[in-house]
Formats: structure tokens, sequence, C-alpha cells
């Protein structure tokens, strides 16, 4: 029964994940250079530009939310599995989350910059970020609960007999 209301909500589940590991997620201006951030790599914002810092662990972490999501629209006979790998997906993604908006530009560019923090500007890329990562996350918790629904449903038929 893959045809469920859940399961349109994990395949844009799978698919945001996916758009957002190439999305360039902000811009970094410094005096010598600006930079583009995306979830692969930091790098310099000209054709061909070499990469300044290397952040294949937000792309694996996207990756993995996209995989979860998969996983959980595949394991349709199983609804009790099903949410808990939902649950699971949402718990991954809160912690991807975390990681680009808090631990990148604060602790890693931090850290590569140096003393020279005060010297450059961070903006993200905030109106298509925001809205795929609400999208994301109104997709899981939808599909959570239509889950739960049909799971429920089921319970009360074998109630019945």
């Amino acid at each position: 029964m893959i045809q469920r209301v859940q399961s349109i909500f994990l395949l844009i589940a799978i698919i945001i994940p996916i758009v957002l590991i190439f999305l360039p997620l902000g811009y970094l201006t410094t005096d010598g250079a600006q930079y583009v951030y995306n979830s692969i790599s930091l790098k310099e914002n000209i054709p061909d530009g070499s990469s300044v810092i290397r952040l294949y662990y937000l792309a694996f972490c996207l990756f993995l939310t996209s995989c979860l999501s998969g996983l959980a629209l595949f394991m349709y006979k199983n609804r009790v599995k099903q949410m808990q790998v939902v649950s699971l997906t949402m718990i991954v993604f809160l912690i991807t989350l975390m990681l680009i908006l808090w631990v990148c530009p604060d602790i890693v560019f931090k850290k590569f910059f140096g003393a020279r923090m005060e010297d450059f500007i961070f903006t993200f890329n905030s109106v298509p970020l925001i809205i795929l990562i609400v999208i994301e996350a109104v997709c899981l918790f939808m599909a959570n609960r239509f889950i739960k629904k049909d799971e429920e449903l089921v319970r009360s038929a074998d109630r019945l007999r």
C-alpha cells in the first residue's frame, strides 16, 4: 500500500535534502573575497573557485536524512517501525539544521578565519533555505501523523473482530 497520503509527504522529504545539498546556503564576504557556503564546501565565489573548507559531513547528514525518508517510504508493511524511522529522520534533520545554521558559521568559520572574524559579513540565502527547511519539517511531521492514524485505524479494526 505505497499509495497512501504519507507516501507523498515522505517522497517530498526525500527530495528536499538532496536539493539542500546543492543549494547555496549562504555567502561570506571578507575584505579580500566573497565565498559561497553550501553543504559540500566553502569556496570562492568566482567561476571554478577553489574550495577553502570542505564540509562533507553536512552533505552526509542531508543524504542520510534523504535515505532514512526513503527507507521509511518502503516500510509500509510495518507501521510501528515506519514511525520510528520517521522520528529518527526528524532527529537527524534537527541535528543537520543545527550544524548548518550554528556550528559552521560560528565555530568552523571562526576557527578558519581566526582573529579576522570581525572583518567578514555572513549572510544566509534565507528565503529558499527557510522555505525548504519548513517544508521538510512539516512533511516529516505530517507523514508521522498519518502513519499513526493508519496504525490506530488498524488496531481499532482488530478490536472489532
